[in-house]
């Protein structure tokens, strides 16, 4: 140790020796700044290499090191900044390492006086306003490693002698000044940590006692939320634990006589004035008493170091301060609770239940405390800081938490607990309904079939009703969570009780709060019981639990029998009543299904609604019902209770209820179910029949009920395709003549030289004729049979009658006509495309369908010239489908409509022309529009009726000048042309080449015998 010393020396002697040096030639002018602050950095190295070896410093070596260094002190008023921050670096250094505890009391007092001097002036100077920041922070580390190291500075002995209060008074009053108006954060809190030294090194009580209220007083403006700067989290903290140091060293209940341990305050009596401290404490509680009240917002900082750190002072005020500030007491257990609820740590509330387990009047606190929140929480609901809320809601549940752990009874708050919660949640309605508008429903058919035919997990998870917007999930997960807690307690049954009765007897956001209240704790009760069903084999029974949710079952089957949903003030109540039909079947299971026949139809119409969360609800329920009653998917639970269903919309439908619901749920459960469901509905289209006779006037209603019908046609439809592709086309069409070729001829010729001349077989030799002696047996009668020359052809085989669903798309095909000419377009042209559908299927029975034909052409052909385009669009395709599947039998009704239809091409060309003539004078090239479109749908219309028809030799000619220009354009145009007159199509295509700059064709030469004649186009 000795050897390390001697080194240390030896290093240090040339840089104590040149600084020395240095500031006597500065003293002299004969030196410069820089070579004082270069000599003093040289020494700060020096003895930074040297403290980091152990025991290589001691008391003599900082004697040494402090001479050079004293001339530094004695002129830092005259010495650069630098200078003298460098100097303060290496005093403190040889403080820490060198002096340590031996530093003498009087050095002590006097280096603290030049460090308070240098840290923030005199002791006259009230105010130092040029008091530089690194020089003031090197001095407060200077003043920290001083009463860490020494004996307080030599202020650290058990009474302070009363020459040297001043001292410690300018000392603290520096170091308070640096806390509370330090320019910086590393400045304040250099500052502050040099306070927790002094509070540490200073044993004295009554020392600190004068310093105290300062020191309190300063500590509260820099801990409060209205100081003008934001400290950082570290001040915080550190300001924190130095508070709650100083009171629990100055105002204890030991030293102020108040501990119920009778020792201890004879000790006290003993060693004070009893009355004096006790006197004092009582005046200074409540000072302490409104300065905490400025520093309990910190209870909601964002930091959890400050959160721990306040939770540690109002720790240590309860067990150590009990008495001494009792004023304090109600403000601190509450701050105590409010933390525990922002802390994630089981092992917090554990700590805190431990405080208050042998205190019942914390416990009277916490309870006192809960219910004036419990009160307040309505008008808490009703602001817009979700903050706030889910601060507060937080709290009641942490507070019942503790109070649970302790077994104490919690009747008293029963009453207004279910009432401040009602109301709760119904300010939380009343707030949040502002927020977010209803949304329209985007969902397709084909979407809500693949949503509601998905039973997947997300699939039976119901989406928020009340609190649908990012900044009020929050809040309903901490209601929630209060639910389920209050579901654990003893007051969950009478709570539960009220709220399902009140239901039926409220309205508006009060009866939306009660709803959604039971469904939350009959949740939490739910997801319990079937947890224990796992484990345990309990025997059927029915509990308060079953009865309770039995009773909001029955309440929302009400809600769902009401027709109006989609307003504002009504579809989160249907929503929610739907939660609670789901959370019926979840509980019932397989039990639930004798319920469908009350439940299911509501389900289903709310999937027409036009509110998107509303429809959505509707899919998540019908999901659930099918997995709870086991079905494979929604589709076979619709399909396996379509009688109850249909039952349900009949019933609608034969009261001559015209709202869209009907309807709507049953093109539902036609795209769900697909054809199996269609022979049950044969009842249900005459009602359909009977409501479009009484209500034909009302366009919209007519078009809703079409669309079940075309629902009903297209489903229909898909039955019959693969029977349609797999029987025989019985639809006669035209032959078209094509003259024999060469080669015909020669294989006619071929076939007939092969024949063999087979001679006719004799005939059958006529019997021995009979002497009319002998007798006629039975044997010579024969039967009488039909002539030879006039025999009966064969008897053709009955035809099988026609299907339920055949049946039923004729008798929905003769309803069209008469609607054909409604004034609404969109109908019109809905009516159209649903007879284009049904056509091949109606085709496969002559029979039945060439009646049909008969009736509707008429009909259809009136709405090719309709003003509407796309009415004339959906005509020409119903009519070429119609062509199509009754081939010639419409040979003569299209000869009689052809004049028209070719003034109707005419009029479509042109239109068609001049559409395409703007469009690309605007835009250039681009999509086709709506008159191209109808254009051709007409050539499709003409080319089916050459194909599947026929014409004459009047309406070829006509097809050849209507369509011979487009044979170079259209593939199908040329081919029906082609098969219709190849000659003259050849006579079309040469008089076009010759219009557009061909050549004269060439005649023939050199063919003896052959003339040829001039072509003349």
């Amino acid at each position: 140790m000795d050897e390390a010393r001697v080194k240390a020396f030896r290093a240090l002697k040339p840089p104590c020796v040149q600084l020395s040096q240095v500031a006597l030639r500065y003293k002299g002018k004969k030196a410069t700044t820089n070579e004082m602050i270069k000599s003093l950095e040289i020494l700060q190295e020096t003895l930074e290499a040297i403290g980091s070896r152990e025991h290589a410093l001691d008391s003599k070596l900082a004697d040494y090191i402090f001479f050079p260094l004293s001339h530094i002190f004695r002129d830092s008023k005259d010495l650069p900044v630098r200078a003298v921050e460098v100097a303060l670096q290496c005093l403190q250094i040889i403080i820490s390492q060198g002096w340590r505890s031996q530093l003498s009391s009087e050095l002590g007092k006097q280096l603290l006086i030049l460090l308070c001097f240098l840290a923030g002036g005199s002791a006259t100077d009230t105010k130092v306003i040029d008091v530089h920041e690194e020089l003031s922070a090197a001095a407060f580390e200077c003043i920290n490693s001083l009463f860490h190291a020494s004996n307080g500075a030599g202020l650290g002995a058990n009474s302070v002698d009363s020459k040297d209060i001043p001292i410690l008074g300018h000392t603290v009053t520096v170091m308070l000044d640096g806390i509370t108006d330090g320019p910086s954060a590393s400045l304040r809190l250099s500052a502050l940590n040099a306070l927790d030294s002094l509070i540490n090194g200073i044993r004295d009580e009554e020392a600190l006692q004068g310093v105290f209220p300062g020191i309190v007083s300063s500590l509260a403006k820099v801990l409060s939320s209205k100081s003008g700067s934001k400290p950082s989290y570290k001040i915080l903290n550190t300001s924190l634990r130095i508070l709650t140091n100083i009171v629990c060293k100055v105002i204890n209940d030991s030293r102020v006589g108040a501990s119920s341990n009778a020792q201890l305050r004879a000790v006290v009596a003993a060693k004070s004035n009893k009355d004096e401290t006790r006197s004092w404490a009582t005046a200074t509680s409540a000072q302490i008493t409104m300065a905490l009240a400025n520093v309990m917002p910190l209870r909601h900082h964002g930091k959890s170091e400050v959160r721990e750190a306040l939770m540690q002072l109002c720790t240590s005020f309860i067990q150590k301060c009990r008495t001494s500030l009792s004023q304090s007491i109600p403000m601190l257990t509450e701050t105590l609770v409010v933390l525990c609820s922002h802390s994630h740590d089981p092992a917090t509330l554990f700590n805190l239940g431990s405080i208050f387990a042998n205190d019942s009047g914390l416990c009277d606190i916490i309870q006192s405390s809960l219910h004036d929140w419990i009160v307040a929480l309505p008008r808490v609901m009703q602001s817009n800081d979700d903050t706030k809320k889910k601060r507060t809601i937080e709290q009641i549940s942490t507070a019942f938490k503790l109070l649970e752990s302790h077994d104490l009874s919690l009747d008293v708050l029963n009453d207004s607990m279910i009432v401040s919660l009602r109301a709760s949640v119904s300010a939380a309605i009343q707030a949040s309904t502002r927020a977010l508008p209803i949304s329209e429903s985007s969902l397709e058919v084909s979407q809500l079939i693949q949503s509601a035919n998905t039973a997947s997990k997300s699939a039976t998870v119901f989406p928020p009703v009340l609190f649908r917007e990012s900044s009020n999930l929050s809040t309903m997960a901490g209601l929630q969570m209060l639910a389920a807690q209050l579901q654990d307690t003893s007051m969950s049954t009478a709570l539960q009780q009220d709220i399902v009765n009140t239901l039926r007897t409220t309205s508006g956001e009060d009866q939306l709060a009660g709803l959604w209240l039971s469904l939350q704790l009959l949740n939490h009760a739910s997801a319990e019981s079937a947890v224990v069903d796992q484990y345990l084999n309990l025997p059927p029974g029915q509990d308060s639990q079953d009865i309770l949710l039995d009773d909001v079952y029955s309440f929302s089957l009400d809600v769902l029998s009401k027709s109006v949903f989609d307003d504002e003030e009504r579809w989160k109540l249907h929503a929610l009543a739907l939660e609670a039909v789901g959370l019926q079947a979840r509980n019932q299971k397989e039990d639930f299904r004798p319920e469908l026949v009350d439940a299911l139809y509501p389900i289903l119409e709310r999937l027409g609604s036009n509110n998107a969360v509303l429809q959505q609800h509707a899919i998540t329920c019908l999901n659930t019902v099918s997995t709870a009653c086991d079905y494979t998917n929604s589709a076979s639970l619709i399909i396996d209770n379509a009688d109850y269903l249909v039952n349900a919309v009949a019933l609608k439908l034969n009261t001559f209820d015209i709202s869209p619901q009907a309807p709507q749920v049953l093109v539902m459960m036609v795209r769900l179910c697909g054809p199996a469901l269609i022979p049950y509905l044969d009842d249900l289209v005459e009602s359909i029949f009977s409501i479009l006779a009484c209500y034909h006037g009302y366009p919209k209603l007519v078009e809703l009920l079409f669309s079940v019908l075309n629902a009903i046609v297209e489903e229909s439809a898909k039955s019959f395709t693969r029977a349609i592709e797999s029987s025989t086309d019985t639809t006669t069409r035209p032959q078209v003549y094509k003259p024999p070729t060469i080669v015909d001829l020669a294989s006619i010729l071929r076939s007939n030289s092969q024949h063999a001349n087979h001679p006719l077989s004799p005939p059958p030799s006529p019997p021995p004729p009979r002497s009319s002696k002998q007798p006629l047996s039975q044997k010579d009668f024969k039967p009488l049979e039909a002539s030879e020359e006039h025999p009966e052809d064969p008897a053709d085989p009955p035809a099988a009658a026609p299907s339920k669903t055949h049946t039923l798309l004729i008798s929905i095909i003769n309803l069209t006509p008469s609607h054909l000419t409604t004034p609404s377009p969109p109908l019109r042209t809905h009516i159209l495309n649903l007879l284009t559908t049904a056509f091949p299927v109606l085709a496969s029975n002559t029979d039945t369908f060439l009646p049909i034909v008969a009736q509707l052409f008429p009909s259809i052909v009136a709405r090719l010239y309709d003003h509407e385009a796309y009415t004339t669009l959906a005509a020409a395709n119903a009519l070429a489908m119609l062509c199509e599947c009754a081939g010639d039998f419409l040979c003569n009704r299209v000869e009689a409509e052809w004049h028209r239809l070719q003034g109707l091409y005419k009029m479509v060309e042109d239109e068609m022309t001049e559409e395409a003539r703007i469009h690309n004078k605007e835009r250039g090239r681009g999509p086709k529009g709506m008159k191209w479109k109808v254009w051709d749908a007409v050539i499709r219309l003409l080319v089916t009726t050459v194909k599947d028809v026929g014409v004459n030799e009047d309406m070829e000619d006509g097809l050849f000048e209507m369509l011979g220009s487009l044979s170079g354009e259209r593939e199908d145009v040329r081919t029906m042309l082609e098969g219709l007159n190849a000659d003259a199509l050849w006579l079309v295509e040469e008089k076009a080449r010759r219009k557009s700059g061909g050549e004269k064709l060439v005649q023939p030469e050199g063919i003896e015998g052959w003339d040829f004649g001039d072509v003349d186009l």
